[in-house]
């Protein structure tokens, strides 16, 4: 006997996307140039079905074309909190991150060298942020997103600088 199809799509655990998006980093006096990316990410559900179907693993790279980056590359891991209604589903959570895109803007003014050296110090590749993906839609295997929120901040020195990332457009499939 056949599943009827609304559990057959629900038993699908991975998820393999392509996406757009454009992100920068903020510190008390400099800002890093704004960066447009594309990502490549796999998520996986803990389980098929169940409380724990909610939970969703996965990483991924990002990479860009940006001026003054110091190696265009990025990679991160995600723990994500789903959940789904009809074709909408949402998700939100943290993500850890190593960015090649974490360098200050050279160029902005600055009242002394002494201030530029001490956010340089206080900057690092590493950060953690929070994302959250409002408007998910599920067509059969197909998973459109758009307008994906993320918030985070460098991790060397915790609020020393504000990442601000916003997700245009990811395509998905779930495999």
């Amino acid at each position: 006997m056949l599943a009827p199809p609304a559990l057959a799509q629900s038993a699908s655990r991975n998820e393999l996307s392509l996406g757009a998006t454009t992100f920068s980093y903020l510190s008390y006096n400099r800002p890093t140039p704004g960066f447009m990316t594309v990502e490549a990410a796999f998520h996986r559900r803990l389980a098929g079905e169940g409380p724990w179907s909610a939970l969703r693993l996965g990483g991924g790279l990002r990479t860009g074309m940006p001026a003054g980056s110091n190696f265009p590359l990025e990679g991160f891991v995600q723990v994500q909190l789903a959940a789904r209604i009809g074709l909408w589903e949402a998700v939100v959570g943290p993500e850890l991150g190593m960015s090649g895109f974490s360098k200050l803007d050279a160029n902005a003014t600055q009242p002394t060298k002494e201030l530029r050296d001490v956010e340089d110090s206080r900057f690092g590749p590493a950060y953690v942020a929070f994302n959250l993906a409002p408007v998910r839609l599920h067509f059969g295997r197909v998973v459109v997103s758009a307008l994906e929120l993320q918030v985070g901040t460098n991790a060397k020195v915790i609020g020393s600088t504000i990442r601000t990332q916003l997700g245009l457009l990811r395509l998905g499939m779930e495999l």
